[in-house]
């Protein structure tokens, strides 16, 4: 069998580095794309690193591209700049690649294009115990239009005769990055506890199985459209506190209530903390993939025991 080259965009970031560390130990060749070359060289050693497409080597083939590309949204307070960066940075890169490829005699094979839970829009009320699939409708958001707008640029790729996946990510736990990371320090000084009424779905995945899910997504050949990458065993915000203050044998006692959620945070307290989503990964089970870690406690223990 021929080594496989893989292209990852957002290769710096959470996902992508592990995506990019997994793929080079099974022997892909990896190449990474990032705007701080210095900074890639150093989080991604012996993986080659390009800062643009153009710069692509013209006579090897992309078989596979993995594309993470975006600015997290966690990364501050929402306003109309920072969606429109967060727009910019997941569709113009994807609507890039698209542009790129599209000049080339081979096209890759597939495209794993980055998305999330929010897709589904922000279920809470009477309709928040409602389990999502694949096929689930979804409720006007911001967020929603985001995870829309995204599908919809990488979904160009079909054209070109390319198999496309959209990874519907829910909060991915790993020890040193992601939610998870900033989580433990209060919870630890014994000041965690739920956010809001704490009722909230939070579909969650661990790290390798949301890396482990990527690989499935390429090798499988009847995989195509949307996949959600979550647990099979989602828990609402209560849960996830209680869970993870056990972990640590820490007691949870110091909730957080809705309107500070929203003072301190803004809108991306209403589409993202006080509200949620029970997904269900119907697509990624029905194709035999088998979870590492399905259970929330068993991730918890694997991870803070690192």
């Amino acid at each position: 069998m021929d080594k496989k080259t893989v292209l990852v965009t957002g290769a710096t970031g959470f996902i992508g580095h592990y995506f990019c560390q997994s793929a080079k130990e099974k022997g892909w060749n990896v190449i990474a794309v990032s705007r701080n070359l210095e900074k890639a060289q150093k989080r991604l050693p012996g993986i080659q690193v390009i800062k643009n497409f153009e710069d692509l080597p013209t006579t090897e083939k992309i078989h596979y591209v993995v594309n993470l590309a975006g600015e997290p949204l966690v990364s501050g307070r929402w306003n109309t700049a920072r969606k429109q960066i967060f727009l910019d940075s997941r569709v113009g890169i994807t609507s890039q690649l698209y542009t790129y490829f599209k000049q080339l005699p081979e096209p890759p094979e597939v495209l794993v294009s980055g998305s999330a839970v929010g897709y589904y829009g922000p279920y809470c009320g009477s309709h928040q115990d409602k389990l999502l699939d694949e096929a689930a409708k979804h409720r006007d958001s911001y967020s929603h239009h985001l995870c829309s707008e995204w599908e919809h640029s990488a979904a160009q790729f079909r054209q070109l005769g390319t198999r496309v996946c959209y990874l519907r990510t829910g909060i991915v736990l790993g020890a040193e990055e992601g939610v998870l990371a900033r989580m433990v320090p209060p919870f630890k000084m014994g000041l965690g506890g739920r956010i809001g009424s704490g009722k909230q779905w939070m579909p969650w995945i661990h790290i390798d199985d949301e890396v482990e899910l990527i690989f499935h997504c390429i090798k499988r050949s009847d995989l195509t459209g949307s996949v959600n990458a979550t647990s099979p065993n989602p828990v609402t915000n209560s849960q996830f506190s209680q869970t993870l203050g056990a972990a640590l044998s820490r007691p949870v006692i110091f909730p957080m209530p809705a309107f500070m959620a929203k003072l301190v945070f803004g809108e991306m307290a209403k589409e993202l903390l006080l509200t949620g989503q029970r997904v269900r990964p119907r697509k990624a089970l029905e194709s035999g993939f088998e979870f590492k870690y399905p259970e929330l406690g068993l991730a918890l223990e694997q991870i803070l025991i690192k």
